[in-house]
């Protein structure tokens, strides 16, 4: 479909004190969008976004929006990867690190538990929108693969080369840290916050979801969990 001709596409205007308006910068208008799209998913997810809700929402006209971004499904995409990344950002930041290589797969899994604990309700939505058909939600979701899994993964390689980790399957392995964070964190802090759970029981579950020194804990207990057996223990069963 032939895109929107370029006179739709003028900036955005604002009004200054003074009641005259002026263009908003290009750049500004694009930050707004963004601020506005993760504030209306958090709240109603991502397949309730519309671009006029958006556009008002952002205090830009749709004009802006067709420039900046084109189309609904494209704003989506770009959406959900402005938000993961600066966390994959620190995720390459954190690999670079000359730390050994038990260290530094457990940095890279208490920079995966902050970022679940900090955006699981965001994630929460990319999730269920994805398996609802949401084009840019199920984009994202199939190209992690190659993104902070293949990290964890890799760092989990050489964990076991140097003996720091048991000999296992890597990808069973990451299954395991990746069960120990993800479920406390989505799964039962999503339910306690639902009001699925009884009040007391929630009152008492979120504390620990949502502690980062707990997360940190449950890390440890994994990787004590997946340390190698000593010799003289190895056939005992």
């Amino acid at each position: 479909m032939a895109r929107v001709a370029r006179k739709a596409r003028r900036p955005a205007t604002r009004r200054t004190t003074s009641g005259r308006r002026r263009a908003a910068a290009p750049a500004d208008g694009r930050a707004r969008l963004f601020t506005a799209g993760l504030a209306l998913a958090q709240s109603g997810g991502l397949r309730r976004l519309t671009v006029r809700g958006l556009a008002a929402a952002a205090g830009v006209n749709l004009g802006s929006f067709v420039y900046h971004f084109g189309t609904r499904d494209a704003f989506v995409g770009e959406l959900i990867e402005h938000w993961y990344a600066p966390f994959y950002e620190r995720l390459q930041t954190t690999v670079d690190r000359n730390d050994a290589p038990l260290e530094r797969l457990r940095a890279l899994l208490i920079e995966l538990a902050g970022f679940l604990i900090d955006n699981r309700v965001f994630l929460t939505h990319v999730i269920l929108d994805a398996a609802a058909g949401e084009a840019g939600a199920r984009a994202f979701t199939q190209s992690l693969a190659g993104r902070h899994p293949a990290l964890v993964l890799h760092a989990i390689g050489e964990a076991q080369q140097t003996g720091a980790l048991a000999t296992g399957n890597p990808l069973h392995q990451m299954m395991f840290f990746f069960a120990s964070l993800g479920a406390p964190i989505l799964v039962l802090g999503g339910l306690a916050s639902s009001g699925l759970f009884d009040k007391a029981l929630a009152a008492l579950i979120l504390p620990i979801v949502l502690d980062r020194a707990a997360a940190e804990t449950r890390i440890d207990w994994a990787l004590r969990g997946l340390a190698p057996m000593p010799q003289s223990t190895r056939n005992v069963r």
